[in-house]
Protein backbone atom coordinates (compact mmCIF):
# COMPACT_ATOMS: atom_id res chain seq x y z
CA UNK A 1 0.00 0.00 0.00
CA UNK A 2 2.68 2.37 -0.10
CA UNK A 3 2.10 5.12 -2.32
CA UNK A 4 -1.42 5.14 -1.86
CA UNK A 5 -3.82 6.66 0.42
CA UNK A 6 -4.66 5.06 3.44
CA UNK A 7 -7.39 2.20 2.67
CA UNK A 8 -10.73 1.84 5.12
CA UNK A 9 -9.46 -1.80 5.43
CA UNK A 10 -6.14 -0.95 6.81
CA UNK A 11 -6.14 -3.14 9.79
CA UNK A 12 -4.98 0.52 11.86
CA UNK A 13 -7.85 2.11 10.87
CA UNK A 14 -10.27 -0.61 11.34
CA UNK A 15 -9.07 -0.99 15.13
CA UNK A 16 -9.61 2.71 15.57
CA UNK A 17 -13.00 2.60 13.65
CA UNK A 18 -14.22 -0.13 16.04
CA UNK A 19 -12.95 0.96 19.52
CA UNK A 20 -14.46 4.61 18.05
CA UNK A 21 -17.66 3.11 17.49
CA UNK A 22 -17.45 0.63 20.57
CA UNK A 23 -16.77 3.99 22.90
CA UNK A 24 -19.44 6.29 21.63
CA UNK A 25 -22.56 3.29 22.17
CA UNK A 26 -21.63 2.69 25.46
CA UNK A 27 -21.34 6.53 26.07
CA UNK A 28 -24.71 7.33 24.12
CA UNK A 29 -27.09 4.68 25.42
CA UNK A 30 -27.33 5.38 28.82
CA UNK A 31 -28.90 8.76 27.39
CA UNK A 32 -31.35 7.17 25.00
CA UNK A 33 -33.51 4.63 27.17
CA UNK A 34 -36.65 6.40 28.33
CA UNK A 35 -36.94 9.57 26.29
CA UNK A 36 -40.19 10.32 24.83
CA UNK A 37 -38.18 13.83 22.73
CA UNK A 38 -34.97 14.34 21.82
CA UNK A 39 -32.32 16.38 24.08
CA UNK A 40 -31.29 18.40 21.43
CA UNK A 41 -34.81 19.85 20.65
CA UNK A 42 -34.77 23.41 20.05
CA UNK A 43 -37.74 25.98 20.01
CA UNK A 44 -38.65 27.51 16.35
CA UNK A 45 -41.36 29.67 15.72
CA UNK A 46 -42.09 27.81 12.60
CA UNK A 47 -45.08 25.26 13.38
CA UNK A 48 -44.94 22.15 11.88
CA UNK A 49 -47.38 19.64 12.63
CA UNK A 50 -49.34 17.93 16.29
CA UNK A 51 -48.53 15.32 18.23
CA UNK A 52 -50.36 13.02 21.22
CA UNK A 53 -49.63 14.69 24.72
CA UNK A 54 -47.18 12.61 26.42
CA UNK A 55 -46.25 12.39 29.87
CA UNK A 56 -43.45 15.23 30.72
CA UNK A 57 -44.36 17.49 27.85
CA UNK A 58 -44.76 21.08 28.72
CA UNK A 59 -48.44 22.00 29.25
CA UNK A 60 -47.60 25.27 27.70
CA UNK A 61 -47.52 23.65 24.27
CA UNK A 62 -50.64 21.84 24.51
CA UNK A 63 -53.00 22.96 21.32
CA UNK A 64 -56.25 24.07 23.39
CA UNK A 65 -58.37 24.26 20.14
CA UNK A 66 -57.75 20.67 19.00
CA UNK A 67 -58.33 19.76 22.78
CA UNK A 68 -61.84 21.58 22.33
CA UNK A 69 -62.86 20.03 18.98
CA UNK A 70 -61.35 16.01 19.82
CA UNK A 71 -61.31 16.11 24.01
CA UNK A 72 -57.98 15.34 23.52
CA UNK A 73 -54.24 16.69 24.05
CA UNK A 74 -51.74 17.37 21.25
CA UNK A 75 -48.87 19.00 21.12
CA UNK A 76 -48.20 22.11 18.78
CA UNK A 77 -44.39 20.71 17.59
CA UNK A 78 -42.36 23.12 15.55
CA UNK A 79 -39.69 22.32 12.24
CA UNK A 80 -36.37 22.50 14.87
CA UNK A 81 -38.19 19.94 17.48
CA UNK A 82 -39.43 17.83 14.76
CA UNK A 83 -36.24 17.68 12.70
CA UNK A 84 -33.30 19.15 14.65
CA UNK A 85 -29.72 19.71 12.75
CA UNK A 86 -26.97 19.00 14.45
CA UNK A 87 -23.81 19.99 13.57
CA UNK A 88 -20.54 18.69 14.99
CA UNK A 89 -17.69 21.02 14.38
CA UNK A 90 -14.10 18.95 15.44
CA UNK A 91 -10.81 20.97 15.77
CA UNK A 92 -8.32 18.94 14.05
CA UNK A 93 -4.93 20.94 14.62
CA UNK A 94 -1.84 19.35 15.68
CA UNK A 95 -2.25 20.64 19.24
CA UNK A 96 -5.31 18.27 19.85
CA UNK A 97 -3.20 15.40 19.09
CA UNK A 98 -1.56 15.94 22.84
CA UNK A 99 -1.91 13.21 24.83
CA UNK A 100 -0.62 13.66 28.69
CA UNK A 101 1.33 10.58 30.35
CA UNK A 102 -1.52 9.84 32.72
CA UNK A 103 -4.05 10.32 29.96
CA UNK A 104 -6.11 7.28 27.92
CA UNK A 105 -6.73 9.36 24.83
CA UNK A 106 -5.49 12.17 22.99
CA UNK A 107 -7.38 15.47 22.93
CA UNK A 108 -8.67 14.52 19.01
CA UNK A 109 -9.50 10.71 19.97
CA UNK A 110 -11.34 11.98 22.69
CA UNK A 111 -13.42 14.66 21.01
CA UNK A 112 -13.74 12.54 18.37
CA UNK A 113 -15.45 10.22 20.90
CA UNK A 114 -17.67 12.74 21.94
CA UNK A 115 -18.51 14.13 18.51
CA UNK A 116 -19.85 10.54 17.66
CA UNK A 117 -21.66 9.88 21.22
CA UNK A 118 -23.95 13.23 19.98
CA UNK A 119 -24.24 12.16 16.99
CA UNK A 120 -25.18 8.67 18.03
CA UNK A 121 -27.65 10.29 20.49
CA UNK A 122 -28.92 13.04 18.17
CA UNK A 123 -29.87 9.87 15.22
CA UNK A 124 -31.26 7.67 17.76
CA UNK A 125 -34.05 10.35 18.50
CA UNK A 126 -35.00 11.09 15.05
CA UNK A 127 -32.86 14.28 14.39
CA UNK A 128 -29.84 14.52 11.80
CA UNK A 129 -26.04 14.94 12.41
CA UNK A 130 -23.22 16.28 10.53
CA UNK A 131 -19.97 16.93 11.32
CA UNK A 132 -17.48 19.16 9.76
CA UNK A 133 -13.69 18.58 10.66
CA UNK A 134 -11.53 21.82 10.83
CA UNK A 135 -7.84 21.37 9.46
CA UNK A 136 -5.00 23.21 8.62
CA UNK A 137 -5.91 25.84 5.79
CA UNK A 138 -9.81 24.47 5.50
CA UNK A 139 -12.17 21.56 7.04
CA UNK A 140 -13.87 18.21 5.71
CA UNK A 141 -18.01 18.55 5.47
CA UNK A 142 -20.10 15.92 5.91
CA UNK A 143 -24.01 17.75 5.72
CA UNK A 144 -26.75 16.50 8.56
CA UNK A 145 -28.67 13.43 7.71
CA UNK A 146 -31.08 11.42 9.72
CA UNK A 147 -30.67 8.07 9.09
CA UNK A 148 -29.04 5.71 11.86
CA UNK A 149 -26.84 4.23 9.33
CA UNK A 150 -24.97 8.06 8.64
CA UNK A 151 -23.20 7.48 12.03
CA UNK A 152 -20.91 5.17 9.98
CA UNK A 153 -19.90 8.30 7.59
CA UNK A 154 -19.49 10.22 10.67
CA UNK A 155 -17.64 7.75 12.24
CA UNK A 156 -15.19 6.78 9.08
CA UNK A 157 -14.49 10.84 8.90
CA UNK A 158 -13.25 11.10 12.42
CA UNK A 159 -10.99 7.84 12.65
CA UNK A 160 -9.29 8.56 9.15
CA UNK A 161 -8.41 12.27 9.78
CA UNK A 162 -5.51 12.54 12.18
CA UNK A 163 -4.58 15.89 13.61
CA UNK A 164 -1.90 17.88 12.26
CA UNK A 165 -0.19 21.18 11.67
CA UNK A 166 -2.04 24.72 12.81
CA UNK A 167 -5.58 25.87 12.00
CA UNK A 168 -7.36 28.84 11.75
CA UNK A 169 -10.68 28.26 14.05
CA UNK A 170 -11.62 31.79 12.80
CA UNK A 171 -11.46 31.72 8.98
CA UNK A 172 -13.29 28.18 9.39
CA UNK A 173 -16.15 29.13 11.89
CA UNK A 174 -16.98 32.34 9.18
CA UNK A 175 -16.67 29.95 6.44
CA UNK A 176 -18.90 27.45 8.10
CA UNK A 177 -21.57 30.69 8.97
CA UNK A 178 -21.73 31.50 4.60
CA UNK A 179 -22.50 27.87 3.53
CA UNK A 180 -24.61 26.23 6.70
CA UNK A 181 -27.81 28.39 5.86
CA UNK A 182 -30.20 26.41 7.68
CA UNK A 183 -30.62 26.79 11.26
CA UNK A 184 -28.39 24.45 12.96
CA UNK A 185 -27.28 23.58 16.41
CA UNK A 186 -23.92 24.05 16.30
CA UNK A 187 -21.22 22.22 18.63
CA UNK A 188 -17.25 23.12 18.37
CA UNK A 189 -15.32 20.42 20.09
CA UNK A 190 -11.65 22.24 20.62
CA UNK A 191 -8.71 22.89 22.37
CA UNK A 192 -9.19 26.49 21.68
CA UNK A 193 -5.71 27.31 21.49
CA UNK A 194 -6.13 29.82 18.77
CA UNK A 195 -6.56 33.73 19.12
CA UNK A 196 -9.23 34.49 21.51
CA UNK A 197 -10.63 37.54 19.98
CA UNK A 198 -10.72 35.97 16.35
CA UNK A 199 -11.96 32.62 17.49
CA UNK A 200 -15.10 34.46 18.86
CA UNK A 201 -15.38 36.64 16.15
CA UNK A 202 -16.25 33.57 14.06
CA UNK A 203 -18.59 32.15 16.99
CA UNK A 204 -20.41 35.09 17.09
CA UNK A 205 -20.88 35.44 13.48
CA UNK A 206 -22.66 31.83 13.45
CA UNK A 207 -24.74 33.04 16.59
CA UNK A 208 -25.88 35.78 14.30
CA UNK A 209 -26.74 33.98 12.01
CA UNK A 210 -29.46 32.44 14.03
CA UNK A 211 -27.94 28.80 15.10
CA UNK A 212 -27.87 28.15 18.77
CA UNK A 213 -24.01 27.68 19.29
CA UNK A 214 -22.25 25.45 21.87
CA UNK A 215 -18.56 25.55 22.55
CA UNK A 216 -16.48 21.93 24.59
CA UNK A 217 -13.28 23.44 25.30
CA UNK A 218 -10.92 20.44 25.87
CA UNK A 219 -7.74 20.59 27.73
CA UNK A 220 -5.49 17.16 28.67
CA UNK A 221 -4.86 17.15 32.48
CA UNK A 222 -1.45 17.92 31.96
CA UNK A 223 -1.82 20.99 29.98
CA UNK A 224 -4.95 22.06 32.57
CA UNK A 225 -3.02 21.70 35.72
CA UNK A 226 0.28 21.77 34.10
CA UNK A 227 0.84 18.73 35.53
CA UNK A 228 5.13 19.32 34.91
CA UNK A 229 7.89 19.27 37.24
CA UNK A 230 11.57 20.46 36.60
CA UNK A 231 13.56 21.74 33.92
CA UNK A 232 10.75 21.26 31.04
CA UNK A 233 11.47 21.49 27.24
CA UNK A 234 8.03 22.00 25.24
CA UNK A 235 7.56 21.37 21.44
CA UNK A 236 5.19 22.82 19.75
CA UNK A 237 2.42 20.08 17.77
CA UNK A 238 1.79 22.83 15.05
CA UNK A 239 5.33 24.17 14.39
CA UNK A 240 9.33 24.52 15.01
CA UNK A 241 8.86 26.58 18.57
CA UNK A 242 10.37 25.10 21.16
CA UNK A 243 10.63 26.07 24.87
CA UNK A 244 12.96 25.43 28.26
CA UNK A 245 11.61 26.74 31.71
CA UNK A 246 11.55 25.30 35.13
CA UNK A 247 7.79 24.08 35.57
CA UNK A 248 7.66 24.48 39.02
CA UNK A 249 8.40 28.30 39.06
CA UNK A 250 5.82 28.64 36.38
CA UNK A 251 2.81 26.80 37.33
CA UNK A 252 1.25 29.42 39.20
CA UNK A 253 1.26 31.99 36.82
CA UNK A 254 0.38 29.29 33.89
CA UNK A 255 -2.86 28.16 36.13
CA UNK A 256 -3.68 32.41 36.52
CA UNK A 257 -3.59 32.38 32.66
CA UNK A 258 -5.77 29.42 31.86
CA UNK A 259 -8.38 30.58 34.60
CA UNK A 260 -8.34 34.27 33.37
CA UNK A 261 -8.62 32.63 29.35
CA UNK A 262 -11.46 30.38 30.10
CA UNK A 263 -13.52 32.89 32.34
CA UNK A 264 -12.82 35.10 29.31
CA UNK A 265 -14.87 32.86 26.66
CA UNK A 266 -17.49 31.79 29.32
CA UNK A 267 -18.29 35.63 29.93
CA UNK A 268 -18.22 36.56 25.97
CA UNK A 269 -20.24 33.48 24.84
CA UNK A 270 -22.81 33.53 27.48
CA UNK A 271 -23.26 37.02 26.94
CA UNK A 272 -24.00 36.61 23.29
CA UNK A 273 -26.24 33.66 24.24
CA UNK A 274 -24.07 30.50 23.23
CA UNK A 275 -23.09 27.85 25.96
CA UNK A 276 -19.58 27.10 27.12
CA UNK A 277 -18.07 24.20 28.49
CA UNK A 278 -14.61 23.50 30.13
CA UNK A 279 -13.44 20.16 30.67
CA UNK A 280 -10.14 18.00 30.91
CA UNK A 281 -10.34 14.87 29.02
CA UNK A 282 -9.65 12.66 32.20
CA UNK A 283 -12.80 13.34 33.02
CA UNK A 284 -15.86 10.76 32.03
CA UNK A 285 -17.28 11.51 28.79
CA UNK A 286 -20.75 10.97 29.94
CA UNK A 287 -20.89 13.49 33.07
CA UNK A 288 -19.62 16.48 29.74
CA UNK A 289 -22.59 14.86 27.37
CA UNK A 290 -25.13 15.14 30.37
CA UNK A 291 -23.94 18.86 31.23
CA UNK A 292 -24.51 19.49 27.26
CA UNK A 293 -28.19 17.91 27.35
CA UNK A 294 -29.17 19.51 30.45
CA UNK A 295 -27.86 22.62 28.69
CA UNK A 296 -30.71 22.22 25.57
CA UNK A 297 -33.38 20.38 27.22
Amino acid sequence: MTGSPRSYFDPEILARLQNLRLRARTVAEGFIGGRHASPFRGHSLEFAEHREYAFGDELRHIDWKVYGRNDRFFIKQYDEETHLRVLLVLDASGSMGFRGEKSALSKYDYGATLAASLAYIALQQGDSAGLSILQNAGQSFVPPRGTLSHLNTLADQLVTARPSGPTDISKCLESLARSVTRRSMIILISDLLDDSAAVLKGLKLLRFKKHEVTVLHLLDRAEKDFDFTGQVRFESLEGQDRLVLDADSYRREYAARVEKLSQSYRTALETSGMAYHFHATDEPLDRLIRSVLRTHH
